[in-house]
């Protein structure tokens, strides 16, 4: 006897407004997780973040002993309109604050 599988498949509407992705190359100690970095994101851009993704970790030379580097992007989208460079620019130097103070983090 065959069994089928049902999957149920979510359909949402083509988003209206663009999104926008941007990058962080942020230097930290070693003891910092991403854990820490996608909290800390989430907590200063609650309503337009959409998406926080780690594509690299680095160690090695190059590098202060006890440091590593992580590169996280960040996807920002408004779903009510387009969103300005001068409102990017404001979240990404909001995260670049948090990370500073709350991590110790540099940006390479």
């Amino acid at each position: 006897m065959q069994k089928l599988l049902s999957n149920k498949i979510k359909i949402s509407a083509i988003p209206k407004y663009p999104e926008v992705r941007r990058d962080f190359a942020l230097l930290v100690d070693t003891s910092v997780s991403f854990d820490s970095i996608y909290s800390i994101a989430r907590q200063t851009e609650k309503s337009l973040l959409k998406d926080i993704n780690l594509f690299d970790v680095y160690e090695g030379k190059n590098l202060s002993e006890g440091k590593k580097s992580y590169a996280v992007s960040f996807t920002i989208q408004d779903e009510t309109k387009t969103l300005t460079d001068v409102q990017i620019d404001k979240i990404m130097s909001k995260l670049q604050n948090n990370f500073e103070k709350e991590l110790g983090a540099i940006l390479r």
